[in-house]
């Protein structure tokens, strides 16, 4: 079975489902430095903001409609 490549969309959905412990659920599938490097390109495109670390994000209003224009 092959494995999907993570993309932005993971990150806000693991966000959304698992709050701050998103980035350990992710890099049970995927490479720390890629998770790390999905959730740096969500803060920098607005759908994520954090205070002490990058991997512990929240979602934006902007995060937020994103995931909701998927359903």
């Amino acid at each position: 079975m092959a494995r999907s490549e993570l993309n932005t969309d993971m990150i806000l959905a693991a966000i959304r489902d698992h709050g701050h412990e998103a980035y350990d659920v992710l890099v049970k599938e995927f490479p720390s430095d890629a998770v790390i490097a999905e959730f740096t390109a969500a803060s920098r495109s607005g759908l994520t903001s954090f205070g002490i670390a990058v991997h512990l994000a929240e979602l934006t209003d902007k995060g937020r409609k994103r995931l909701d224009s998927l359903k």
